[in-house]
C-alpha cells in the first residue's frame, strides 16, 4: 500500500512545494505536473501513466465515484518509485487546488516525453501539427478533437502552450494521456514527415483550395497555427498543400481548435472510417 501523510499547516513545505507545481517554470524544473479533474485523473489511470503523489482531502470527497476512484489509487502496487498519499485539511487543499472548487482529489505525476521517432504510424496515419498556439484551451480542445479523430499524435513547434498547463489538462478531458504529443522545431517535424511518406496540408485563410476539395485520404498531416498570427513562411513553404474553410459571416477563420475538428473528420470521413 500507497505511504500516508497528513498535512494540515498552509505552512508546511510540501504544501509550498505543490504550490509552485502551479507555475510553468516549477513544473519544467521539476518534470512534474498536477493532475486534478477526477475524470483526467481517470483516464490517466486508464493510460497507465504513472503517478507519484495522490493528494486528498476527505471534507471535499463528496461524490462517490471519487472515493471508488481515492481507493483504486491506494490499491496500487508499490513501485521503485513510492507512490504517496496525502491526506490534507480543507484549507490546505484549497491552497493547492488549481480550480476555484476543488473536488477534493489531485495527483502529482511525472512528465514523459516522446521523440519524434517512438510516434507509431499505421498506413492511413492522420496527424496534427500546432505551431505557435498559446492558449492552452485550445490546445486542449485540439487534443480532445485528435483522439476523437483516432489521429497518430499531435506535434508542437514554436512558442506554444504548456502542454502540462491545467487548463490543457482540463480541456482535452484527459484525451493527453491517449493521444502520443511531441514537441520538435518546424524543421525536425517538416522532415520526419516527408521521410515518412506522409503529405502535409497546411491551412491559411489566403489558400485557393477549399478544405473539402484537397485529398485528405492516405497519410496526412494537418498543420494549423494560431488564429491571430497564422503559420510561419517556413511551414507554409514545407507543405505540400494549403487549405482555406470557406467563412460566410464577417471573420476570415474559425479559431485553431474549431478548424482543426473540421479538418480532422474530414479526414477520416474521405478516409472511410467507421466505428
Amino acid at each position: 500500500m500507497p505511504e500516508l501523510l497528513k498535512i494540515t499547516s498552509l505552512q508546511n513545505p510540501r504544501v509550498k512545494a505543490l504550490v509552485k507545481l502551479r507555475e510553468r517554470r516549477t513544473r519544467d524544473a521539476e518534470q512534474l505536473f498536477l493532475i486534478e479533474e477526477p475524470l483526467v485523473i481517470r483516464r490517466a489511470l486508464a493510460a497507465g501513466h504513472p503517478l507519484q503523489t495522490v493528494v486528498y482531502c476527505p471534507a471535499l470527497l463528496t461524490e462517490s465515484q471519487d472515493v471508488v476512484l481515492l481507493e483504486e489509487m491506494r490499491a496500487l502496487p508499490r513501485t521503485t518509485s513510492r507512490l504517496e498519499l496525502i491526506e490534507v485539511s480543507e484549507p490546505v487543499m484549497q491552497k493547492i487546488a488549481y480550480r476555484e472548487r476543488s473536488a477534493g482529489l489531485l495527483v502529482v505525476a511525472p512528465q514523459l516525453s516522446r521523440s519524434l521517432a517512438e510516434v507509431q504510424l499505421d498506413p492511413d496515419a492522420l496527424l496534427v501539427v500546432l505551431e505557435n498556439v498559446e492558449k492552452p484551451g485550445n490546445l486542449g480542445a485540439v487534443l480532445r478533437a485528435a483522439d476523437g479523430a483516432g489521429a497518430a499524435a499531435v506535434l508542437l513547434c514554436g512558442r506554444g502552450a504548456d502542454l502540462f498547463n491545467p487548463n490543457v489538462l482540463r480541456a482535452s478531458r484527459g484525451a493527453l494521456f491517449h493521444v502520443p504529443t511531441v514537441t520538435a522545431t518546424a524543421a525536425e517535424i517538416l522532415t520526419w514527415l516527408s521521410s515518412q511518406g506522409i503529405k502535409t496540408v497546411a491551412t491559411t485563410p489566403t489558400a485557393d483550395t477549399i478544405y473539402s476539395d484537397a485529398d485528405l485520404s492516405g497519410p496526412v498531416a494537418l498543420v494549423l497555427g494560431a488564429e491571430n498570427t497564422g503559420l510561419s513562411d517556413e511551414l507554409l513553404r514545407g507543405a505540400d498543400r494549403h487549405v482555406r474553410l470557406p467563412m460566410h459571416g464577417s471573420g476570415d477563420s474559425l479559431n485553431v481548435a474549431a478548424t482543426a475538428a473540421v479538418l480532422l473528420y474530414e479526414a477520416i470521413r474521405q478516409k472511410g472510417v467507421r466505428p
